[in-house]
């Protein structure tokens, strides 16, 4: 329980003036207190009305100190605790330390500081007060068994001089997940999701319930839950970049648990983003009216074991452009990507188109993609396919012959031997099979970019492509 003690010095009625825990002294709280005694100390069961006011404004000689007294939460007699103190933008207000530039650093809003010694010690301290756009500055760090609902829209969430680590230690928010995220149009960079679990197996490190607008995830990761982002159906956009989803597994057949699952929604963008080691359920699983992925990796490395690396199980408008995928040897599915594996009438638009993509399988035999003869349209563009012992390209019901196909290549998974490697993935070709890949001109204008590794992106030069995920070596 916060203890209050005012050390005085003045005359009765004095504004009383106190910085917050670990605030700058530039900004303050004016606290109004009617002393009966100018020299007695005030009793720490006072309600203190509180207003934010700068040293320049204040006129107090007195000293308000909080110190915290151990045990447990406050009786039924304490006051209500004023709220803390929230950093005002501009003046007064820390700036984002190194490394790296945040999305809180361009945006416009009331801030609030997370962390030791801040005005608010944890995320879901913070997420209790948030209001319409508001800007959450979370300081790197581990943060243990602390869940949140974030209800309010057009917040900015960030971790600030690293990331900030959030491990659920068997908490959940409502049984669901460490985050939900019910406000529309929010952003959250910089924050890494930990070990959520809950008893129906679908616990994830952020549950997507917007009713409205976006979701936008920055440089975040999601690593050993349950499902890594679950998002609810509806006109809504979720978008994904620079982030890592890793080892999702539920630990038991009974249910499975995706790197990523989104419901039926309006878009799934996906950009320079990685995702491995899946168990038994799926790396990427998205039943989105569209669904857009580029520059990303999709990996099981050499122990593995997901389904599909990318699952699209109720179509609509797929394309993934410039991705890295690889299927290891010990993958539960033989296929690598799969469209409208469960429903064709989800959508009215059910399409499927690959470019400049590179699939490698170490899985022998199986299949590099599977769609439904109900598949509108199928174009496969400039894409390398390696794979071990014979797969077939197509299975599903789509009749391979009636695929659009330009410059796609196949090869042997032997000779990417880099492909497998999760610490370092390499996806260049041996010497010997580089020249396999040449093409003689450009057959997508909308390839731009390569990923000679996860999370990067480098500018194609012009002239003619090579299929495949890269145009160089990285």
């Amino acid at each position: 329980m916060l203890q209050r003690w005012a050390l005085c010095c003045c005359d009765p009625n004095t504004r009383l003036r106190a910085t917050g825990p670990g605030r700058h002294t530039d900004r303050m709280t004016i606290l109004t207190l009617p002393l009966p005694n100018p020299m007695a100390c005030a009793a720490p069961t006072w309600p203190w009305p509180t207003t934010p006011l700068t040293r320049r404004g204040a006129a107090a000689v007195c000293v308000v100190v909080i110190v915290s007294a151990c045990g447990g939460g406050g009786d039924a007699t304490d006051p209500p605790e004023p709220a803390p103190v929230v950093s005002a933008p501009g003046a007064g207000a820390s700036p984002a330390p190194a490394p790296g530039a945040t999305a809180c650093d361009g945006a416009a809003g009331r801030v609030l500081d997370v962390g030791p010694g801040k005005p608010y010690a944890t995320p879901s301290a913070a997420a209790k007060v948030a209001q319409a756009g508001d800007v959450v500055r979370i300081a790197a760090g581990d943060y243990r068994g602390d869940v949140a609902t974030w209800s309010a829209s057009g917040l900015t969430i960030c971790g600030v001089g690293g990331q900030a680590r959030l491990f659920a230690d068997g908490k959940s928010a409502g049984g669901k997940a460490i985050w939900v995220v019910s406000g529309a149009n929010t952003t959250i960079d910089h924050v890494d999701f930990l070990n959520a679990k809950v008893p129906d197996n679908n616990g994830a490190g952020i549950r997507a319930e917007h009713k409205s607008g976006e979701l936008r995830v920055l440089n975040s990761g999601f690593y050993d839950n349950q499902n890594g982002i679950l998002s609810a159906a509806g006109p809504i956009t979720i978008t994904i970049e620079g982030s890592e989803f890793a080892r999702s597994d539920t630990g038991t057949t009974a249910a499975l648990g995706h790197n990523l699952y989104i419901g039926r929604i309006d878009r799934l963008t996906v950009r320079r983003s990685f995702f491995h080691e899946a168990v038994r359920g799926h790396n990427l699983k998205s039943r989105a009216k569209v669904s857009v992925v580029d520059n990303s990796y999709f990996m099981d490395g050499p122990g593995g074991r997901s389904s599909y690396l990318t699952d699209f199980p109720d179509g609509g408008q797929v394309t993934l452009r410039g991705n890295l995928l690889h299927k290891g040897p010990l993958a539960d599915n033989p296929t690598a990507v799969a469209f409208g594996a469960e429903s064709m009438s989800a959508w009215p638009t059910n399409t499927l188109e690959l470019s400049h993509n590179t699939v490698v399988m170490t899985r022998s035999g199986g299949y590099f993609l599977r769609a439904p003869a109900a598949t509108q349209s199928l174009r496969l563009t400039a894409n390398v396919w390696a794979g071990t012992g014979s797969p077939s390209l197509l299975t599903g019901g789509y009749a391979q012959g009636n695929a659009v196909q330009t410059g796609n290549v196949s090869l042997q998974a032997a000779q990417f031997p880099g492909a497998s490697s999760l610490a370092s993935p390499v996806f260049w070709p041996t010497a010997a099979a580089l020249p396999a890949l040449a093409l003689s001109g450009v057959p997508d204008a909308a390839y731009t970019h390569d990923s000679p590794r996860p999370y990067a992106l480098r500018a194609v030069a012009p002239g003619a492509r090579l299929a495949g995920a890269l145009q160089s070596a990285p």
